[in-house]
């Protein structure tokens, strides 16, 4: 599935404190003006642009006829499992979020974080152009828990601490297998894990060391402001360190049962890898994904599976038709999400406002 790692940012155009995310319904965003409207839709036709034509040239020297008879020959029990497994890590993931909303004083039950997940999905797939999952998640997580301050900084924090928790799982990985992969496999994760690390080590030092540089004509700028409320929330949110550590431990299962999901899929198709490598290989993927080049990742995440997967020996079409799995899954999880968001949410909504009216007409 799509992993939810810093693969998808928190979108640095959106404001978090005061944006209503736009609906699956017909309802229309809030209103923009419109150079930052053609701004916006010029930045999805180039991204769209750059995965079509990476998934053009990608396809192209792929052999159809035998991905589609691998992808038919496939056991549907062991589907079944692989698609289960998938669904661990969004279970995990929601433990995750569930620790750190505690820690901001947010108690929300772990069903409907689940079925804000989905939610989150379904949002990051269907509205490529619009707020990302991370928004929608915070929005109504901060709306439910009358803390949108609290909602956002956890859902950064899900992401800070679910990136520590894939170095955890992967470096020692790639330290012990490191034989098994090629060079500039290595040092393209190596420069990509120090640049997310380096990211965040600069936002954090400007807000703490730096406050009287991003003030005034700086704070205009959307990616200033971004970049200021992830520094302010990794400072706050070292404050409860009880919390940190439990989201971590959450994101190195989250990361192992992403590494055991593509096993999974790979042992349906005759992929004879050892998880510890996939260990290495879907966070390297992740962080690759993360570059806001295409929509929700597509283009970037196949060709760099597929290019991975042959410095290992695995032949395009096999290797396609895993990614191709991988992909179905998450489509899959984001109808769920579309499902539940639809026929729901809704539902859920109105007795969160009935029970929240409730409370305030007896006090």
């Amino acid at each position: 599935m799509s992993i939810p790692l810093p693969d998808k940012t928190m979108p640095p155009e959106e404001n978090y404190q005061s944006t209503t995310p736009p609906e699956l319904t017909a309802e229309s965003p809030p209103p923009t003006s419109p150079p930052k409207q053609r701004s916006r839709w010029l930045k999805f036709g180039l991204r769209l642009s750059c995965a079509l034509i990476l998934l053009t040239f990608l396809f192209k020297a792929v052999s159809w006829p035998i991905v589609l008879q691998k992808l038919q020959h496939l056991d549907d029990g062991e589907v079944i499992i692989g698609l289960i497994i998938g669904l661990s890590g969004i279970i995990i993931s929601s433990y995750q979020w569930q620790s750190l909303l505690d820690g901001e004083g947010i108690h929300i039950d772990l069903r409907r974080l689940i079925n804000l997940y989905f939610i989150g999905i379904a949002f990051n797939h269907f509205l490529p152009t619009g707020m990302g999952g991370d928004v929608v998640k915070a929005y109504y997580a901060g709306k439910e828990g009358h803390n949108t301050a609290g909602s956002v900084s956890a859902v950064v924090m899900s992401r800070v601490t679910g990136f520590v928790g894939m170095l955890l799982v992967s470096i020692p990985a790639l330290i012990i297998w490191h034989a098994a992969f090629t060079s500039w496999v290595i040092i393209t994760f190596v420069l990509a894990a120090m640049g997310m690390c380096s990211a965040l080590a600069v936002v954090f030092f400007a807000v703490t060391l730096l406050p009287q540089f991003i003030r005034g004509r700086w704070a205009r700028y959307s990616i200033v402001t971004s970049m200021v409320n992830i520094g302010m929330t990794l400072r706050e949110s070292l404050r409860h360190p009880r919390a940190l550590w439990s989201a971590i431990a959450y994101g190195v299962l989250f990361h192992l049962s992403a590494a055991l999901n593509y096993y999974a899929f790979a042992m349906l198709l005759h992929i004879q890898l050892p998880l510890p490598l996939f260990m290495v290989i879907v966070p390297l993927v992740s962080l690759i994904a993360v570059l806001p080049t295409t929509i929700n990742g597509y283009g970037l995440r196949e060709s760099a599976f597929i290019t991975i997967f042959a410095t290992l020996h695995v032949d395009t079409s096999t290797a396609t038709a895993l990614v191709l799995l991988a992909d179905a899954q998450g489509i899959i999880f984001a109808f769920i999400g579309g499902a539940i968001y639809l026929f729901v949410h809704d539902k859920k909504g109105l007795r969160t406002e009935k029970a929240h009216l409730k409370r305030t007409a007896s006090n």
